[in-house]
């Protein structure tokens, strides 16, 4: 028996009648009529009786109702599965990014998804920015946030926000009554950031180069701007960080003074090229954009 036909005799059994499985069904009452027919002549068999001006399936029709309430059963939770994927409210979502915007930029649009749609696993992989592009390349994550510039051809970038490099020291440090902190003033400081080979000690030293300015001297390379912060809570030195850290709110005794020569900082969204976003994918990115906003 074809699909189509299995459901005209479950119609049938759960309706009573065959003007109710028509309607039941969206279609003719001659059209139902026309497959029953022609599925008792390919069974060579009865499969209902007309008692008292309703249908009722023979003993042969019943032998069928199990197997038919568990084939429908399962049609049924596909489409609530389709439905549930194409509102967002299940599904997978793999997040790879930097420990710094894990924190600064994730934890309340993470939340907010979680809120709108609570049945989708959410799964956030911290990572070096260039093993996050990585992941997204390889299509092991549906999106990234990551210190852009990114090449690959393999992915699709999207803009999020342009912060700065930041001095970040403890509020009582008397730097932090300056409005804005040079290369120079750091001079004799123990001076914690991101290692020389990493973007952002990278951009340090040529934003420094640029204006003919000695770039500082590291005394501590950390792995993230929210490994600088801790250790400067702690009162291992003076930090050279992303500024958005400021938004996970974590470093209150903390001051954060912009770094002269500038250093512009450019955060993109990536994902995979040529796959289509899932609508929780769609719905991260819009949050993420509007927190940046």
């Amino acid at each position: 028996m074809k699909l189509r036909q299995l459901e005209t005799l479950y119609a049938i059994m759960k309706a009573g009648s065959i003007t109710a499985a028509a309607r039941n069904l969206h279609v003719t009452q001659p059209a139902v009529s026309a497959v029953l027919k022609h599925t008792e002549q390919q069974s060579k068999m009865k499969l209902f009786e007309r008692i008292g001006g309703r249908l009722h399936p023979t003993p042969e029709a019943l032998a069928l109702l199990p197997d038919l309430e568990e084939i429908f059963g399962r049609i049924d939770t596909v489409n609530r599965v389709v439905e549930e994927l194409r509102d967002g409210r299940t599904g997978k979502l793999v997040i790879a990014t930097s420990p710094t915007l894990v924190n600064a930029l994730l934890p309340q649009a993470v939340a907010a998804l979680r809120k709108s749609s609570p049945n989708v696993s959410v799964f956030v992989e911290s990572l070096p920015t260039p093993l996050a592009i990585e992941r997204v390349s390889r299509r092991e994550a549906d999106i990234g946030i990551v210190y852009a510039p990114v090449a690959d051809s393999a992915l699709d970038t999207e803009d999020l926000l342009v912060t700065e490099m930041a001095c970040a020291m403890p509020a009582a440090h008397p730097l932090a009554r300056k409005k804005e902190i040079r290369a120079a003033d750091l001079a004799g400081e123990s001076v914690i950031a991101t290692g020389p080979n990493t973007r952002l000690g990278m951009l340090i030293e040529e934003a420094c180069r640029a204006k003919g300015d000695t770039p500082p001297v590291v005394g501590i390379a950390a792995s993230s701007s929210l490994t600088a912060c801790m250790m400067v809570s702690r009162g291992a030195g003076l930090a050279l960080v992303d500024r958005s850290i400021e938004l996970c709110g974590k470093f209150g005794d903390l001051a954060f003074r912009p770094f002269r020569p500038r250093v512009d900082i450019r955060v993109q969204l990536i994902f995979p090229r040529d796959r289509p976003r899932s609508r929780a994918t769609l719905q991260l990115a819009a949050w993420m954009k509007k927190r940046a906003g």
